[in-house]
This record gives structure tokens, C-alpha cells and sequence, in this order.
């Protein structure tokens, strides 16, 4: 019998929330797709759950028979910063908008997990938080969460 990993059980508890939140998008508050060109709020994050879905499976597989070892305190510091810096960015998003959170996010989430040369991360920052709001707002026309202060502007 194989043993289970904890890179299993992660891939399980991704798997498990992935499915999850792959149902959610099926709720009625979501079904605005008429009004959106044929594709609703939910329609690249159903492409993206499905992917995570497809990844957290081979990490199960990868997984089995793998000998575990226990995370060193520095892996796991990292890792509850990085969940809480993901938590920090899911919630000021309805509160600050798309573009001000993205930035900030895709701009610290690299420093924490250790890369350090900071003007790529502040180029690849600002490249993606705007090539990702102008492929939602202008082609996919997508409305994303816009900040109040560009609002008064």
C-alpha cells in the first residue's frame, strides 16, 4: 500500500477547495453571461480551477510512496506569510479595486518566497497587473473591481 505524503495531503486539500469553489461558479448570482458577451464573471476562473485541479491531481500521484519530511520552520513561515499576503490581496480587492491590490501583490509575493532583484519583480509587476486588467476590461470585457480613488479622479 502507498504511503501519503504530505505533499499529498496538500494536493488533496487544493484538490478538495478547487472542487469547491469550481461548484460555487455555478451559482446563480453568477449566471450574467448574457450580459458580458457570453462570458460571465466566472468564466476564466473556471479555466483556472480546472487547471488546479488537473496540477493538484498529479502532485496526489506524485506524491504516493514519497518519503515525507516534516517542513522546516523557515518553509513554513513562508508559506503562512504567503497565504496571508494571498488572504490580504483577496480582501482589499472589493475594497481597493483591481490594479492598486494586483500591483502590490505581484510585487511582494516574489520577495517573500525569496527572489530579489527587485526591478525585474517591480517591471513584471506592473507588465502583468495591467496587461491582465486591459485582456479583462477591453477583450474579454470583463469588468474587474475598480478603486474609489480613481473614481473622483
Amino acid at each position: 500500500m502507498a504511503r501519503v505524503s504530505f505533499s499529498s495531503v496538500v494536493g488533496g486539500l487544493i484538490l478538495l477547495t478547487t472542487a469547491y469553489l469550481f461548484f460555487h461558479t455555478f451559482e446563480a448570482a453568477y449566471q450574467t453571461s448574457i450580459l458580458t458577451a457570453g462570458r460571465g464573471p466566472v468564466f476564466f476562473p473556471r479555466i483556472i480551477l480546472g487547471a488546479m485541479a488537473l496540477f493538484s491531481c498529479v502532485v496526489i500521484v506524485e506524491g504516493l510512496g514519497e518519503e515525507t519530511e516534516v517542513p522546516s520552520r523557515k518553509a513554513m513561515q513562508v508559506l503562512l506569510a504567503a497565504i496571508g499576503v494571498t488572504g490580504g490581496y483577496i480582501l482589499s480587492i472589493n475594497w481597493a479595486g483591481f490594479v492598486i491590490p494586483t500591483l502590490l501583490f505581484t510585487l511582494i509575493l516574489p520577495l517573500i518566497l525569496g527572489y530579489r532583484n527587485w526591478l525585474l519583480t517591480l517591471a513584471i509587476s506592473v507588465i502583468y497587473t495591467f496587461a491582465v486588467w486591459y485582456i479583462f476590461e477591453k477583450v474579454f470585457l470583463i469588468i474587474l473591481p475598480s478603486s474609489p480613488w480613481f473614481e473622483l479622479i
